[in-house]
């Protein structure tokens, strides 16, 4: 074949089924080829295969037995003979993408890509990055260029080709960033719940436009299961300042019942509410707030009556 890379073409006695699922695309081996010159009664021949042919689907054997180190040795051997052959470079990236080298691999995606932009190739890069960023998700060292690496994947992944899993690990990477209402999208996309999505979008509005002073309720389940606070209830906030934890300490009672504290650490308060410490000199040893909404599933929120 050499650097003159030709699709093969189909051939009479070629199954019609050539390929599997690993990647590599379909393209049929050479079968029995018989130009319709008979004249000299010779049967029909098998084309000889070409050496970097014979190399890659050896490589290719070995790859599917784990066998990574060995499998790159002859793919090599095969692009040493046919360089810009892209089925080659493309098997390349398979044995280094299932043998954990994620990085190298998208390196010779690209170089696949580059020469001959086929749809299984697309596929094969989808999914590499997609396992590049599920790793850092996973061992929660997840950094800013993970979300890019998802991003990425998620924008050559074809419109019929199913992403959940794409959205779901987006959806880890950004609330371990700290965007929690942008995670919670994704988890909500993922799962198709359309209008829980809306919801969310309804309440982010409000929390941005809202003029009063608005809190977060934490300790709930400490308290009472998580139970006993509604929407539309009427809680009291009381201070204590005596608290050995944290001086700015707000407890929070219903039916002179603890049922929690206002939040007051960074974990706890989502962006656009008040923590403790910030409403503290607000008013004197007392107020009154009215239990609005559970924001994200995870944050209940109140806001100040004056």
């Amino acid at each position: 074949m050499g650097d003159d890379y030709e699709p093969y073409q189909w051939q009479v006695g070629d199954p019609s089924d050539w390929g599997d699922s690993v990647g590599v695309p379909d393209i049929p081996y050479m079968g029995y080829i018989n130009n319709g010159d008979d004249e000299d009664g010779r049967p029909p021949q098998r084309p000889q295969e070409s050496k970097d042919r014979v190399l890659a689907k050896k490589a290719r054997e070995l790859e599917r037995r784990g066998r990574y180190d060995e499998a790159l040795d002859l793919i090599n051997q095969a692009l040493d003979i046919s360089p810009r052959n892209p089925n080659h470079l493309n098997m390349k990236a398979i044995i280094l993408d299932n043998w954990g080298k994620f990085e190298y691999a998208l390196k010779y995606y690209d170089e696949s890509l580059a020469i001959a932009n086929q749809r299984v190739v697309v596929e094969n890069k989808a999914q590499c990055l997609y396992r590049l960023a599920k790793k850092h998700a996973d061992s929660f060292n997840v950094r800013e260029k993970d979300l890019k690496t998802i991003n990425e994947a998620l924008a050559i992944l074809p419109d019929d080709y199913g992403r959940n899993d794409y959205l779901r690990v987006k959806g880890s990477i950004l609330k371990s960033l700290g965007r929690h209402v942008q995670a919670k999208k994704c988890f909500l996309l993922a799962s198709g719940r359309y209008d829980d999505i809306e919801e969310v979008e309804k309440q982010e509005k409000f929390l941005k436009e809202c003029d009063g002073t608005l809190i977060s309720v934490t300790g709930r389940n400490f308290y009472d299961g998580g139970f006993k606070l509604q929407k539309n209830d009427i809680v009291t906030l009381i201070k204590e300042p005596d608290n050995k934890h944290d001086t700015n300490a707000i407890r929070i009672e219903k039916d002179s019942e603890t049922v929690g504290y206002v939040a007051n650490s960074p974990r706890t308060v989502p962006e656009g509410i008040s923590g403790a410490s910030m409403i503290i000199d607000t008013f004197t040893d007392k107020a009154k707030a009215e239990i609005l909404f559970t924001y994200l599933d995870e944050y209940l929120i109140a806001k100040l009556i004056v």
